[in-house]
């Protein structure tokens, strides 16, 4: 269990509760994915699975569920669960994809009755999502694990970019079933000033990193929705708008840093851009929050025409 410089006697209970478990403390709160590598690094076998702490596992054998579909093909570098809500009325998540036009990544099923609609052998989401998945853990290593930079929010999708851009694939095991409380570690569902700030900050670190030839057409439209957001979210709500533009000063700062990775990456990479954006953004339902669903549609219509253009 990782502890990362708790202070409601999480220790303690384990401890007293569970003694068989081995307990890596931190001293402080070092973010989902720097407290993950460091943990990895304790592991010797040839799978890591990782489970966050606002989950509860539903099927007592989901761990061979997850093997099993990552045996079935050495090209599949991570397997996804099937995550649904608490009270299993709802799907969660079967893994992420892209939003187009450089908004982000979504949650695919997010929301939506399970009606065994991504059960079937031909699903593989992008990306799997951290709070409950499987990874080979030599090719965890490999890549040097998840970017320590982002603290928390999208280090999943950035990882599960970078094996893609090695040619290697994504596994769903539908069987393996977690419920999941939605941002129960963040103690909110809303997008909060501080969530907006993590995850478009790190959304343009990952677009620096992992873009290949799309690079300017990416960072165009990135910075073309941040001024919008930012411009709309002025009036609305200031704090978030100040959220959006500290997002981007925060990699100007890091620029050196994010450009090195990029370096490598692009070097090492053998999948072509084409390829990877049909599996960053395939044709099947998108989840869309509720709020505020005049301006979502004016933005998706604006957006539109660039997607098309490009993915053409």
């Amino acid at each position: 269990m990782i502890d990362n410089g708790s202070t409601d006697g999480s220790i303690n209970y384990v401890q007293r509760t569970f003694p068989s478990v081995k307990i890596i403390r931190n001293e402080e709160n070092l973010g989902f994915a720097e407290a993950y590598n460091r943990a990895i690094k304790e592991i010797n076998s040839e799978y890591i699975v990782l489970l966050n702490n606002d989950t509860n596992v539903l099927n007592p054998k989901w761990i061979h569920h997850l093997i099993d579909k990552a045996a079935s093909d050495p090209k599949i570098a991570a397997v996804a669960c099937k995550m649904v809500s608490l009270d299993r009325s709802r799907l969660d998540s079967v893994g992420g994809m892209g939003i187009p036009f450089w908004r982000g990544f979504v949650d695919i099923g997010r929301e939506e009755y399970d009606q065994a609609q991504y059960d079937h052998e031909d699903f593989e989401p992008f990306a799997f999502c951290g709070g409950a998945a499987l990874i080979r853990r030599n090719i965890f290593r490999a890549l040097g694990g998840f970017d320590a930079r982002f603290f928390l929010y999208m280090e999943d999708a950035d990882l599960s970019w970078r094996l893609r851009l090695l040619g290697y694939r994504m596994g769903f095991a539908p069987q393996a079933q977690v419920a999941h409380y939605f941002s129960g570690s963040a103690k909110t569902k809303e997008i909060d000033a501080r969530k907006l700030y993590y995850c478009h900050r790190n959304l343009l670190r990952a677009i620096l990193k992992n873009c290949g030839p799309s690079l300017s057409w990416a960072l165009r439209n990135y910075f073309l929705f941040t001024l919008i957001m930012a411009g709309g979210f002025s009036i609305l709500e200031p704090r978030k708008a100040v959220a959006a533009t500290r997002a981007v000063l925060w990699n100007l700062v890091r620029l050196k840093d994010t450009w090195t990775w990029r370096l490598r990456i692009q070097a090492n990479r053998s999948v072509g851009e084409a390829e990877v954006l049909k599996s960053m953004y395939p044709n099947i339902r998108r989840y869309q929050p509720a709020e505020r669903p005049q301006a979502r549609r004016i933005l998706n219509i604006l957006f539109e025409y660039s997607q098309r253009h490009y993915l053409r």
